[in-house]
């Protein structure tokens, strides 16, 4: 993970979140319409993940958020070459820190991300689902059935 260096060093450095998910969707196939596949564990997963304010044309402010990916060490190595990176409950507290991370501190984050990164992906599955997760125009959201296997 190149977050050290480089465009997302400073909110690496000073501006942490936690991204709370069920799961994330990934696809295949070469044309449309593709196939989602639903990645997720027995529970909610945490993606790390960076935040920063971005101001609008408007003159507010809003608040922004990435999450981080890594290469592919779960079921989505076999779907898709990326995969968010994970944290686990007792690495919450460490990578929220509020203090700016420098020097060895943010060697020892990088090394934290990556071990539970890879523990949390160890425990991801997926399946097919329906394509209407792709269209959220017409489909209800909060429809349990989205994340259902198809056969």
């Amino acid at each position: 993970m190149k977050l050290a260096q480089g465009f997302w060093a400073p909110a690496f450095s000073a501006a942490r979140c936690i991204v709370p998910m069920r799961g994330y969707f990934e696809w295949t196939g070469d044309k449309t319409p593709k196939t989602p596949h639903f990645l997720h564990g027995d529970g909610p997963l945490s993606a790390a993940g960076l935040t920063w304010s971005m101001g609008l044309p408007n003159g507010e402010k809003s608040r922004c958020f990435v999450v981080i990916t890594r290469e592919a060490r779960d079921a989505s190595g076999e779907v898709h070459d990326r995969m968010p990176a994970f944290l686990m409950p007792d690495t919450w507290d460490t990578w929220l820190a509020p203090e700016k991370l420098t020097g060895d501190r943010k060697a020892e984050t990088l090394a934290m991300l990556e071990h539970t990164s890879g523990d949390v992906a160890s425990t991801i599955r997926e399946h097919v689902v329906d394509r209407k997760v792709s269209n959220s125009r017409t489909v209800d959201s909060t429809d349990p059935s989205l994340l259902e296997p198809v056969a």
